[in-house]
């Protein structure tokens, strides 16, 4: 028993000095992933939090482990060279070392590193941080000595404030996460669908979405663009177009969930358009869980996800088969997908450029990461979607998510790279930059879908739609002031924006092949709600009702991004009794 109480004795004393740091210097590296998780909670969940606090919690038993052992000579010097290298580790990290990599690389050529130039720099940039920190300690702890000042009261003093700081932002972390934590599991509702029965013919069905392609109406009004040359190749194919397409709801998220549900936003509203925090987490289970694509799964079909770096289609709960290569996270051969929020903070990491670029060992990948820029992500989205069209046709559902027109607009017309691509007027007004990327998709669209129809014989199901139209702020406004428009799209009315605006916003591409519907005769039945349903009716006999057309905006921003304003007026000139005033659900 003695024994045993030595054994621990002797543990504690050894491990206290490193506790003395650890434990102070892990609340310094959490700091600034809490901070930046509440600047971004209204698309960030919890599970956001693991990686970053992983890399933080490294980062402070690093720290630890270098000065504990000075603890006991100088425990001053050893305290504030510890708080120092774990800012300096923690916060900006990499921005710094891209920084000072010009005058690293002078120093250790690349020349015979064999593709070590990045770790070898990184290390010698990591040595020289905690070096200069601890003389930094070390010559204030002497300067503190000289004044004969009391070490103890010091550190005490800076726990304190590190103490306060942390539970500043811990507080309200954990109140963020309380209060929306029903919305991290948030499942959508299964569509009820009428039929049971296996069709003898299954089709296949794509949903490709064009990010923020406007409709032919506002891009002949508000663009002076004539984009009847695709329109009329599109009618050629069968398809059914409509030049005055509106998207029910204001953003990328919020969109593609309602007609990946094949419904209104009504569950999700009326479970939290009164909560205290919201967030568009629901949104995105509703896509990654699609009532849509699990009804579609009952009656045979595959489901392939083409993915891209967006939460909304990143990754899904339900695809059998997810073609992906951008922020995918491979630890001890499990790959994980990450969000957006975790690949930025692994990306700002001090362990960023000790990833691997190699296929592992034999096959087995310890640690890898696997990440496209915009150009190179949408070429894989592309040559994704025409290998899938060149195959065997029939029983698959699939889903493209292309960030295209949208910004940055890297792409010009015949596909060559834009030098200048950001949303303002410099190489090129940026209503010119927005228009060279609507032209290069309309070229890429027309290869695809020209293979889908010749491979299908004409049978497969497109849905070619934009989630939303280009902010009017961007296009528009000559200053291009970013901080002015992310607080009018935070916390601005989206009723006060002029109607040219709002139609701008809510003005969507919309072509619909459809051959066993007859979408002319029915427009009210080739729109975004309900797409799907008649899709679903027109083939498996869902019966599936026609919803009525409403359109949402926000009246509190995205501040409360499950709380919504009836537009319909607005968009149509014409009022509809049946959408609800504040977008709770239908009357």
């Amino acid at each position: 028993m003695r024994s045993t109480v030595s054994f621990f004795g002797t543990v504690w004393r050894a491990l206290r000095p490193w506790l003395r740091l650890w434990v102070p210097m892990t609340m310094v590296a959490l700091i600034a992933v809490m901070a930046d998780f509440l600047s971004n909670n209204y698309e960030a969940s919890a599970e956001n939090l693991i990686l970053p606090a992983i890399l933080t919690l490294l980062v402070a038993t690093l720290v630890a482990a270098v000065f504990y052992r000075r603890w006991r000579r100088d425990p001053l010097g050893a305290y504030t060279s510890a708080l120092l290298a774990t800012i300096l580790l923690g916060y900006g990290y990499d921005q710094r070392l891209s920084q000072i990599y010009p005058v690293l690389q002078a120093l250790v050529p690349a020349s015979g590193l064999n593709g070590a130039e990045g770790p070898i720099l990184s290390l010698l940039f990591i040595a020289s941080i905690f070096t200069g920190t601890y003389w930094i300690g070390r010559l204030l702890s002497h300067w503190v000595q000289q004044r004969h000042w009391k070490s103890r009261e010091i550190i005490i003093a800076l726990t304190i404030a590190i103490t306060s700081t942390f539970l500043f932002q811990f507080i309200p972390t954990a109140r963020t996460v309380i209060l929306a934590w029903p919305q991290y599991f948030y499942q959508p509702p299964k569509l009820a669908t009428a039929s049971t029965a296996q069709p003898a013919t299954k089709p296949d069905i794509y949903y490709i979405v064009l990010d923020r392609y406007a409709s032919q109406s506002v891009l002949q009004q508000q663009f002076n663009f004539d984009n009847s040359d695709f329109i009329n190749f599109l009618t050629s194919l069968g398809y059914y177009t409509n030049p005055d397409a509106h998207n029910n709801y204001p953003y990328t998220t919020q969109s593609i969930a309602s007609t990946m549900d094949a419904d209104y936003l009504h569950d999700i509203v009326s479970r939290f358009g009164q909560a205290p925090q919201q967030t568009t987490v629901p949104y995105q289970e509703t896509i990654r869980n699609s009532p849509v694509a699990q009804a579609l799964q009952t009656k045979g079909y595959q489901y392939d996800l083409v993915g891209n770096w967006y939460e909304t289609s990143n990754l899904s709960e339900v695809a059998n088969i997810t073609h992906q290569e951008e922020g995918l996270f491979t630890f001890l051969g499990h790959t994980f997908t990450l969000d957006n929020f975790d690949k930025i903070k692994l990306s700002q990491s001090i362990f960023w450029r000790f990833i691997p670029n190699s296929n592992g060992v034999n096959g087995f990948q310890w640690l890898h990461y696997s990440g496209l820029g915009g150009v190179d992500m949408t070429s894989y989205q592309l040559r994704t979607l025409n290998t899938l069209a060149s195959q065997n046709s029939g029983g698959r559902f699939i889903f493209a998510h292309i960030l295209v027109p949208h910004d940055p607009y890297y792409l010009n017309a015949d596909g060559s790279l834009n030098p200048n691509i950001d949303s303002n007027n410099t190489g090129e007004p940026v209503k010119q930059k927005y228009l060279n990327q609507v032209q290069y998709i309309n070229g890429q669209m027309r290869s695809l879908l020209t293979t889908i129809n010749q491979k299908s014989d004409g049978k497969a199901v497109v849905v070619l739609q934009a989630d939303e139209g280009p902010y009017p702020f961007q296009i528009n406004d000559e200053n291009f002031d970013n901080g002015a428009v992310d607080e009018e799209l935070a916390n601005g009315d989206m009723r006060s924006w002029s109607n040219a605006d709002l139609l701008m916003k809510f003005g969507n591409l919309a072509a619909y092949h459809v051959p066993a519907a007859d979408l002319a005769a029915n427009p009210s039945s080739a729109t975004s709600v309900n797409i799907f349903r008649t899709i679903l009716n027109s083939y498996f006999d869902a019966q599936l009702p026609i919803l009525s057309q409403c359109y949402y905006a926000y009246p509190n921003g995205r501040a409360q991004p499950e709380y919504y304003a009836d537009i319909t007026s607005r968009l149509t000139g014409q009022a509809n009794p049946a959408c609800q005033s504040d977008g709770a659900g239908p009357k």
